[in-house]
């Protein structure tokens, strides 16, 4: 038995601002994941959608876009704030798995509701595991 090859595995961490998901990725690395493992970690973070406020005239309706009102500059600085909370979780969960020599980490920032974005990542790299 002893010289049966483990399968290499994908396991998908989905990661956010929380502590909670710090915890789990920590646990993970301690209880499951071996030092000398050759799993392939991807480590995804799913950025919000924009949030899209409606105009102060009035003119704005739920469900349409016309009626919305933000300048250029507003819109990046959204961006930029978005952009770097996403490096900064990343970042961090990577800070984390550093112990890890053997493992591979691949990192994933995509948009839209986490349910989602985990559920079509999951089957997209087709995960082994995933972790939350």
């Amino acid at each position: 038995m002893a010289d049966v090859e483990a399968k290499e595995r994908k396991i998908l961490v989905a990661v956010d601002e929380g502590e909670e998901s710090k915890y789990a990725l920590s646990w993970f690395i301690e209880n499951v994941i071996s030092q000398n493992s050759k799993d392939t970690l991807i480590l995804l973070y799913a950025k919000p959608n924009r949030v899209v406020y409606p105009a102060l005239d009035g003119t704005g309706r739920r469900g349409h876009s016309e009626g919305y009102l933000f300048s250029s500059d507003i819109i990046a600085s959204m961006e930029k704030y978005s952009k770097g909370v996403a490096d900064c979780v990343i970042e961090k969960a990577k800070k984390l798995c550093s112990g890890l020599p053997n493992v591979k980490i691949e990192t994933r920032v995509e948009n839209g509701d986490a349910r989602e974005v985990i559920c079509e990542m999951a089957e997209k790299v087709g995960a082994d595991l995933v972790i939350l």
